[in-house]
């Protein structure tokens, strides 16, 4: 079989498993995807940029399009959530990832907006479960950061961990529709998750890009420290701060979640554990629904106070949020793998962005 033989979105599929930082699975739903998202014209052009991609004047070279017409072909892409391209004078043209940005986001992050929103939203819900399980979850190590909610730190935090104050100098905030959530809303009315929508956050270039392209609504930095307290109170875990994304994550519809609970090492901790004050704790158990990870347990006797399971924590401070008595408290704690598995996933990122540094550069 020849590749023309070869159906194009076959192809482009087959592109994104394989060129692509834990691409794939190439499923029905991810080929839905695929034929929802790009035109036939759109994907064939896919196959010429790649994830690679190029300059306007490299690719029309490449392409042998006339550069206005390639031009507007590349932007109509970058509306739909297909082409990202960065804020230089020159920019680099690529076909997107599976996240940060990628095709289980950018379809959806404005909203219902397009005629098959709705079919590709329960494509996306699909997808998500097939990719975590089937990729994301075969590293052999945890990949999404935990971080504490900026309110429920201790007093002295180093700034490197609070994420407000690490997320400062990014420039540039916005604020998307979570694609979990919103997907499964679409996909399975009725018995879906009740926390708030708005919680996906891009920054810098990333932040630029989803505000010109209708994705995102725009943040001033005191909105963007705001939303991250008002999601942990909320319930959700602040998770990432990889490729200028920031998820708030639940246990109810988000991929992490959906790989963690079942029994995959996904969430690597904040260096942070949950300590109940013993001698004033009242054992009124408001703490212990919120917990995402269950490690909040009741007391033997009614109005006993509550425990932590410190090994089961994973100091997202949600617990110390709902305690409005201010019995719980987070205080640092030391988690010797935790620590390792953070050194890994920065080393392994340094490793994928250096390719795409000098292809850029190139």
């Amino acid at each position: 079989m020849t590749t023309e033989d070869v159906d194009v979105y076959e192809q482009l599929a087959d592109m994104i498993c394989e060129e692509v930082f834990s691409g794939g699975p190439k499923t029905p739903a991810f080929l839905e995807i695929m034929r929802l998202q790009f035109t036939e014209a759109e994907a064939h052009l896919a196959l010429q940029i790649r994830p690679s991609g190029g300059t306007l004047a490299q690719l029309a070279e490449k392409t042998r399009m006339k550069k206005d017409k390639l031009e507007k072909m590349l932007y109509t892409m970058a509306d739909k959530g297909t082409v990202y391209y960065d804020q230089g004078p020159d920019p680099v043209f690529r076909i997107i990832g599976m996240a940060g940005p990628g095709f289980v986001e950018t379809g959806i992050w404005g909203g219902i907006t397009r005629p098959y929103s709705v079919r590709l939203a329960k494509a996306i819900n699909q997808v998500m479960k097939d990719w975590t399980i089937e990729k994301m979850c075969q590293f052999g190590m945890p990949y999404q950061l935990v971080w504490a909610g900026p309110k429920t730190l201790p007093p002295g935090t180093d700034p490197a961990h609070n994420l407000a104050e690490a997320a400062k100098n990014a420039g540039h905030w916005s604020v998307s529709l979570c694609p979990c959530r919103l997907s499964q809303w679409v996909a399975e009315p009725g018995h879906h998750c009740e926390h708030i929508l708005e919680t996906c956050i891009q920054m810098g270039e990333l932040s630029q890009w989803t505000v010109k392209h209708g994705m995102a609504r725009a943040l001033a930095y005191e909105e963007f420290a705001a939303l991250l307290d008002k999601c942990n109170e909320d319930g959700l875990v602040l998770t990432g701060n990889i490729h200028n994304t920031i998820c708030n994550c639940c246990n109810d519809c988000c991929t992490l979640f959906y790989g963690q609970n079942r029994g995959h090492r996904v969430l690597i901790p904040a260096p942070f554990v949950a300590v109940v004050d013993e001698e004033r704790c009242n054992g009124c158990d408001k703490c212990i629904p919120p917990c995402p990870v269950h490690a909040i347990k009741d007391g033997e006797e009614r109005r006993d106070p509550v425990s932590v399971d410190a090994d089961a924590c994973i100091g997202c401070g949600i617990c110390v949020s709902a305690c409005k008595a201010g019995f719980m408290s987070l205080t640092p704690f030391v988690r010797p793998v935790a620590e390792e598995d953070r050194a890994r996933l920065y080393g392994m990122l340094a490793m994928l962005e250096a390719p795409a540094q000098d292809a850029a550069s190139s």
